[in-house]
């Protein structure tokens, strides 16, 4: 049995309560993890049977919760404590291993291949990736200054991030081999890079400028600009590859980059501030979620609205499944997630009675490749 085929096992063996052995996945999408704050506690989500399938209490307050296939466990961040909690989800019992830190962990993310970690000083402006597993620091670097979040190369080899004061595009990979790229004028805002699904290709939004930078991400050069509506946020990419979306969030507007030319294909106006989009069933449709709580779903190919959802509360983001038929949507301050079927663009559950600090969703494989 394959790796993943043990984590989703093990997990429905200590976790489920009402599902089967039989109901279980082996494709590394059963489960969502979200945190609670409050209770200091991560509760596990069945995105199969929408529901609880169980708590993991934690003796410190969560910061982030990230899923690792590839470690079969959940990493914590605690800032205040300087740690990170592994949990061994293969441990029927949910063995909690501390990792303790010479560094405050303000940002974490896990490489695309789930054994390696990147921790983030905010303060220090230092940057460490630690094979956790072998309690291994495998790259130390110091004056590393962003705002914004770490973006992994899919290999898991190189790590790039932007500060916006020098308007400049920054990588290091595992050997210490630094990179930068000046795109903007210093002080102009910069989006995270988002890359393409085979890793060629980076995508950085500037604010200030209103346009979308295109980066060879194999000798780290402008390839080119593409014009987009007024104040585009970061980029989110379909699985396939095919599109580059945009959020123009002053103008309420959602825009299409085709990865083959490089040319804006449509912009679509919205009747909320887009907050994030979501490709799913086979790519053929996207989920635009609004900050005032809408669920837009658009044809990927025409920018056709086909359905569109209130759900009442600002959402915290959202996953896809990797079989691109489910997205799970929790609600901020409503203790809520919401289910939605991807392929016909229906609610299909809102799961209630979660605490009201419930926070974003995090799962080991998912549909969601460019963050």
């Amino acid at each position: 049995m394959t790796g993943v085929g043990r984590y989703a096992l093990l997990v429905a063996t200590s976790l489920l309560t009402t599902a089967t052995l039989a109901d279980t996945f082996e494709d590394g999408s059963r489960y969502a993890f979200s945190a609670s704050g409050a209770e200091k506690r991560v509760y596990a989500i069945d995105l199969k049977n929408q529901e609880v399938a169980g708590r993991i209490d934690l003796g410190e307050y969560p910061d982030q919760v990230l899923a690792s296939d590839g470690l079969e466990a959940l990493i914590v961040s605690h800032r205040i404590a300087r740690k990170l909690t592994l949990i061994d989800l293969a441990d029927e019992d949910f063995r909690q291993i501390d990792y303790a830190l010479e560094m405050s962990p303000d940002y974490i993310n896990v490489s695309p291949l789930g054994d390696t970690v990147a921790i983030y000083d905010e303060v220090k402006s230092h940057l460490e990736v630690h094979a956790v597993k072998r309690h291994a620091v495998l790259l130390a670097a110091d004056d590393v200054n962003t705002n914004g979040e770490f973006t992994f190369s899919p290999d898991g080899a190189a790590l790039y991030w932007l500060d916006s004061s020098t308007g400049t595009l920054h990588s290091i990979d595992l050997w210490s081999n630094r990179k930068e790229l000046r795109l903007a004028d210093p002080g102009q805002e910069l989006s995270s890079l988002s890359r393409s699904a085979d890793g060629l290709l980076g995508f950085v939004s500037g604010a200030s400028t209103d346009e979308v930078f295109v980066i060879n991400l194999r000798d780290f050069s402008l390839l080119a600009t593409v014009r987009v509506p007024p104040n585009p946020g970061r980029p989110w990419g379909t699985a396939d590859g095919r599109y580059m979306f945009v959020a123009g969030r002053s103008s309420n507007t959602v825009s299409a980059i085709a990865t083959d030319s490089l040319r804006l294909k449509y912009s679509l106006r919205l009747d909320d501030t887009p907050l994030s989009i979501h490709s799913g069933w086979l790519d053929t449709v996207a989920a635009i979620t609004g900050e005032t709580g809408s669920v837009v779903f658009i044809d990927v190919e025409s920018g056709e609205i086909l359905e569109q959802h209130t759900v009442g509360q600002r959402p915290l983001g959202a996953i896809v499944t990797s079989d691109s038929k489910t997205m799970a949507m929790p609600l901020s301050g409503n203790g809520e997630f919401a289910f939605f079927n991807m392929r016909d663009q229906t609610i299909e559950k809102t799961l209630s009675g979660l605490p009201l600090d419930i926070g974003e969703a995090s799962i080991a494989v998912s549909n969601n490749l460019c963050h």
